[in-house]
């Protein structure tokens, strides 16, 4: 679940989204992503290592530069994770670690809880 969490949080930021739209245009490196963005080197390095460490990037030496690109199988991750929320099907293999209830209103009863207890009556 951690590395589900990590990968939002990264893509969270509105920059950081702008930096994969052009890395699924083309491989790129940070100096010519600053200047696409109109935003400092370091700016950009900064958003570069928080999306590597995710693992939506990867980064390839290419003389001087590093060239980055997508990692297209982790971002399918995400859209298959996202499907699997959108779907009626059951996600215990997400390893949620929570109880995903099958009907509130009968967790609500047997565990006392009122969120439900309007729709209880």
């Amino acid at each position: 679940m951690d590395y589900v969490v990590q990968i939002f949080k990264a893509l969270g930021d509105e920059t950081r989204l702008k930096i994969l739209i052009i890395l699924s245009r083309r491989k790129i490196c940070a100096k010519g992503i600053a200047k696409h963005l109109n935003i400092s080197e370091a700016a950009v390095s900064q958003h570069l290592k928080i999306l590597r460490e995710s693992g939506i990037i990867t980064g390839e030496k290419v003389g001087y530069y590093v060239h980055y690109k997508l990692q297209e199988v982790v971002l399918e991750e995400v859209v298959d994770f996202i499907n699997k929320i959108n779907s009626s099907h059951d996600l215990v293999d997400c390893k949620l670690g929570v109880n995903i209830p099958n009907d509130c209103r009968v967790d609500c009863k047997v565990n006392k809880i009122k969120c439900c207890q309007r729709s209880l009556k």
